[in-house]
């Protein structure tokens, strides 16, 4: 297909938003960007970027104001008194840690130089129909406005909009997990994930801070979360694992940490008509393999790849579907079962999870399989972006 004659309406101006509306407009496509928050750039605490998902923002230009994302070295699972329980083997796909905010910005200034995109910031999706009209409204305005597409992008996550439009065989799934996250000042991250009494505890170096992720799924945190109590926090966390202490000494606040609930969504289609979906609004998947958003990078330019390949758009579509569903579909099962050994709180579980289960793990843990979570060859998907 001829893209540059496209007329494309993405909603949703995060990671896999925003990369999908510059491999589009360096494609020659028109794109209009809808993203309901007006200033979206402070957003969220730290991701790790992988091999998959750098290749993307490598292939649009990105990599050198990416220098700032810091490489994870040495990262590792481990128990509470710090024992290795799995360590990744060479060569194992790198992965970079950066503040989303950072990260956010990066893509925002590369949108706001593309000539062939127009933004709607403060904007919400009031409807968007199989037929390719959608019906937005700006904040602080009572008349709503329509615009036309050839193709409307639904990269509006978890609880999309663009989804409801269409018959996409959606089930979505509440796991009851919860986690916390915050940024915290430079130099205090271990680079490393902890699986304890309490759940997960992890901590790495971002540019110029820390980043932290939490469980809070036993009794005791889920207690600590409803009060908002830094204390019960503190000295739970503190008993099951001793190295938390400094870090959770430095946030001085409880509205600095951000509580992120785990929910899978599983669509039996990813498009109808002229809508399509991607990241978080097609597979939201536990966040325990780190491919949340690496996945949403690698959907917007194996989307760009398969249209560019087909005949027609519905060609393009089943293309993109058949090609990204069973890979991160077994991604998000991986995810999901991890997500699940991590909260093995009581002493047996623990015990046959870390003497038995781990050993199985990291023996499975060949090269190969850590290449299978990057879901697309990395060199595929930078000359995806620069072709």
């Amino acid at each position: 297909m001829r893209l540059s004659s496209l007329r494309i309406i993405i909603i949703g101006g995060a990671t896999g938003g925003c990369a999908a509306a510059l491999l589009f407009a360096r494609a020659g496509a028109r794109v209009s960007l809808i993203e309901r928050v007006p200033h979206p750039r402070a957003v969220g605490a730290g991701i790790a970027l992988a091999e998959n998902g750098l290749a993307v923002l490598e292939s649009i230009g990105l990599g050198p104001a990416l220098r700032v994302a810091l490489p994870v070295v040495g990262g590792r699972v481990t128990d509470a008194a710090g024992r290795p329980l799995l360590t990744p083997r060479p060569p194992a796909p790198s992965m970079h840690m950066v503040r989303r905010e950072t990260l956010q910005g990066i893509l925002l200034d590369a949108v706001a130089a593309e000539p062939l995109i127009e933004t709607h910031f403060g904007t919400s999706l009031v409807a968007a129909r199989p037929d390719g009209l959608v019906t937005m409204r700006r904040h602080g305005r009572s008349l709503d406005e329509v615009l036309e597409a050839d193709l409307v992008i639904g990269a509006d996550g978890v609880h999309s909009r663009v989804r409801d439009g269409g018959d996409f065989g959606v089930r979505i799934e509440r796991t009851g997990l919860h986690y916390l996250r915050t940024l915290l000042p430079p130099g205090l991250g271990q680079q490393s994930e902890a699986w304890t009494s309490a759940g997960i505890f992890g901590s790495f170096d971002v540019d110029d801070g820390t980043y932290l992720y939490a469980s809070c799924n036993t009794p005791r945190l889920r207690t600590a979360v409803r009060g908002c109590d830094l204390e019960v926090l503190r000295a739970t966390w503190r008993e099951a694992y001793p190295a938390a202490a400094p870090l959770l000494e430095a946030i001085d606040q409880w509205q600095s940490l951000l509580l992120h609930e785990v929910i899978g969504v599983h669509c039996r289609r990813w498009w109808h008509d002229k809508l399509v979906l991607l990241g978080d609004a097609a597979h939201a998947m536990a966040p325990n393999l780190g491919q949340g958003a690496n996945s949403a990078l690698v959907d917007a330019a194996v989307l760009l790849d398969e249209l560019r390949r087909a005949e027609t758009m519905a060609d393009g579509l089943e293309a993109y579907t058949r090609r990204r569903k069973p890979k991160v579909g077994a991604v998000a099962r991986t995810a999901s079962l991890l997500g699940q050994l991590g909260e093995w709180t009581s002493p047996v579980a623990r015990g046959i999870r870390d003497r038995v289960l781990f050993p199985v793990i990291d023996a499975m843990t060949t090269p190969n399989a850590l290449l299978r979570v990057m879901q697309e060859d990395p060199d595929v998907l930078r000359a995806i972006g620069r072709g």
